[in-house]
């Protein structure tokens, strides 16, 4: 996957790994302070997950400044903004066959394989690819490297909810304690409103990428309304300025959130005193 920097100049010796796409081995070796860092010195705008369109604006040296076309942004209608290394873009553009069907990587992490059935690449929870056929326990799929193949496990939700909210729900709770990542929309790490970005993901829905453009959208409720899998707003200026955060609510009054940088993925009462004064609606995406 790539990370999309703020600037060409952002990157740190310990962002190595990132510039080469290895998002996992980065995210492991990082200590608390450098990943606090990542936020506190706005190094990161987003990722993107393998196969994701990117619009490329202009190239400088080995960096392309891009636009995330399935990242909604209001700063931009291309998509989300930022930086790449060249090397993690498609040396041209791809151009796939027509097909009617896609593939969701539903587990934390799944491999892709080529002909030999060998993995070559291990993808995130996610990741969307588009499928041209099947090949016994396997998805073929097609992809910027070409033809490949997803098990077909890997696309089957291993959590079912009465819904799609509960669903996501307990999709989200698999990652309890995994670190904050400022930027982060994968299984290596979230931040906020990434983490609620790739649950609705995986499940089809399409929202926006940050916590102030989902609170604008959705369907509005009221504190009667809302279910598991519903998002929960908070703002500054005791609710009436700008959204900071989002957690998904998951009952008895308590939400799942990835919650700060330095903190982890984690429950916390919608009572508890930070919260309860920063407040700032319920947005519903699923159906």
């Amino acid at each position: 996957m790539a990370t999309i920097w703020k600037s060409k100049e952002s990157p740190r010796k310990v962002d190595r790994p990132a510039l080469e796409g290895d998002v996992k081995t980065w995210v492991d070796q990082m200590s608390d302070q450098e990943s606090i860092d990542l936020s506190e010195k706005d190094l990161l705008e987003t990722q993107a997950l393998f196969n994701d369109e990117v619009i490329i604006d202009h190239f400088d040296g080995d960096w392309a400044k891009v636009y995330v076309a399935s990242q909604s942004d209001d700063s931009d209608s291309r998509g989300y903004p930022g930086w790449v290394p060249t090397k993690l873009l498609s040396a041209e553009q791809i151009v796939y066959p027509p097909v009617t069907a896609t593939v969701r990587i539903a587990v934390r992490t799944a491999n892709l394989y080529n002909e030999s059935k060998q993995p070559i690449l291990e993808l995130s929870l996610g990741t969307v690819l588009l499928q041209t056929g099947t090949d016994g326990d396997y998805f073929e799929v097609v992809s910027p490297l070409g033809k490949g193949y997803i098990d077909k496990k890997a696309t089957v939700l291993p959590f079912i909810g009465q819904n799609a909210g509960e669903t996501m729900v307990q999709m989200g709770r698999q990652f309890l304690g995994m670190r904050y990542l400022w930027g982060g929309v994968s299984s290596y790490g979230f931040d906020c409103s990434g983490f609620a970005y790739t649950l609705h993901r995986v499940l089809g829905f399409d929202i926006p990428r940050d916590a102030d453009d989902q609170q604008e959208s959705g369907l509005p409720l009221s504190p009667e309304e809302i279910l598991p899998g519903d998002l929960v707003f908070f703002a500054y200026d005791h609710g009436t300025g700008y959204v900071h955060h989002v957690g998904m609510y998951i009952g008895k009054g308590q939400m799942i959130e990835s919650r700060t940088p330095g903190a982890k993925v984690d429950i916390a009462d919608l009572t508890e005193p930070k919260f309860a004064s920063e407040f700032a609606g319920f947005r519903r995406y699923w159906r």
